[in-house]
């Protein structure tokens, strides 16, 4: 989506090539290798330990778990542009297939078409404290301990043959609510892709699905005023109070008086969300937050501000969206391209050059 601002052809093959590698599943993995797997360097990562994650796949190059629904969207804003049919008809079968597979692998019974999720890497927040109960860890535990119970389930999942339902569910299986609404969110996308194409049975097929994975939202995942990712294997809602809570708003599945509530009790309360540099990934009041070296348990990223300042607008807080991309702005100013901030100081963390930053061009 960054690239689409300033480099049209290049965004489409940066698409294409996410796409290229998917598994016999259907499934499009988060990872593909951009060399031999026998060359890619050891010591990679944050933790240093790429090596060891490399090994731990059960595939050879690429990774065996996925991550949140965004390719449609991406996929919608590169057609919008400039209507390139051939584009979508590339890769519109793949988009389809992970699909079909996400709808068949993923859903657990009891729940409609939810999906669940078999990792937290899966969530993209790595080390996010929403899942430091399922893995059964303290909300203060040294980071590789965290990287441990990871691995773990990624060794567990190639054990199970890359069965879902038969397996994961004793070991991890989290029903997280900012991937479920991006995934109702990419449905529509998707749905949209297939008529422009005159696949008009899937279009019906993946809009009705986006509908009924919204009324499942609301049906098991509203809790005590606020929407709760849900843990299966435990069987109880997930209290944690991250940045997440904020997803609802990008969904469009709040009332505008709950929209109001949310935004002014928390988004805005400087004891929760409302740090200097907005928005922490968790929020100030939890035992867990850690804004210098906490990674996804309390500094600001520019992925969930994005989310965030979309969410906003669409509730029509046109000033605290603007307010968003002005703070989102003054990091880069500040800091420059870094994977996170301290939302305290606004000091870089992290890797140096991450493309994130970028998101600010599609603040609009």
């Amino acid at each position: 989506m960054i690239l689409s601002h300033f480099d049209i052809p290049a965004a489409k093959a940066e698409l294409r090539s996410v796409v290229s590698s998917p598994l016999p599943s259907g499934m499009l993995p988060h990872i593909i290798y951009h060399t031999r797997t026998e060359d890619i360097p050891k010591l990679w990562g944050r933790e240093q330990r790429g090596d060891i994650i490399t090994s731990s796949w059960g595939v050879v190059g690429t990774s065996s778990i996925t991550q949140p629904p965004l390719l449609v969207l991406a996929a919608r804003k590169l057609y919008d542009l400039d209507n390139d049919l051939s584009l979508i008809e590339d890769i519109y079968p793949k988009l389809k297939d992970h699909f079909v597979y996400l709808d068949r692998e993923r859903t657990i019974a009891g729940f409609g078409p939810l999906l669940a999720i078999i990792n937290p890497d899966e969530s993209g927040e790595d080390n996010s404290p929403r899942f430091d109960e399922a893995l059964d860890l303290a909300p203060m535990h040294v980071p590789d301990i965290h990287l441990d119970a990871r691995l773990t389930l990624i060794k567990h999942f190639a054990k199970c043959d890359f069965k879902v339902a038969t397996c994961m569910q004793e070991y991890f299986s989290v029903i997280d609510v900012p991937f479920n609404i991006l995934y109702a969110e990419d449905l529509t996308h998707l749905s949209f892709i297939a008529g422009v194409l005159d696949r008009n049975d899937d279009a019906e097929m993946f809009q009705t699905r986006a509908g009924a994975v919204r009324m499942a939202i609301k049906e098991h995942l509203y809790r005590d005023k606020q929407f709760q990712s849900y843990d299966t294997t435990n069987h109880v809602h997930i209290q944690v109070s991250t940045w997440a809570k904020f997803m609802p708003l990008y969904g469009g599945l709040l009332t505008k008086k709950e929209a109001r509530e949310l935004i002014f009790t928390e988004l805005l309360n400087p004891e929760k969300f409302g740090t200097p540099f907005p928005v922490p990934t968790t929020s100030v009041s939890e035992p867990a937050f850690d804004p210098e070296t906490g990674f996804w348990r309390g500094p600001t990223w520019m992925a969930p501000n994005w989310f965030i300042y979309h969410g906003l607008k669409r509730y029509g807080f046109i000033g605290l969206a603007e307010n968003i991309k002005e703070k989102s702005l003054a990091l880069l100013e500040q800091s420059g391209f870094r994977e996170q901030y301290d939302p305290e100081t606004g000091e870089g963390q992290g890797a140096k050059n991450f493309t994130w930053g970028g998101l600010v061009l599609d603040m609009n």
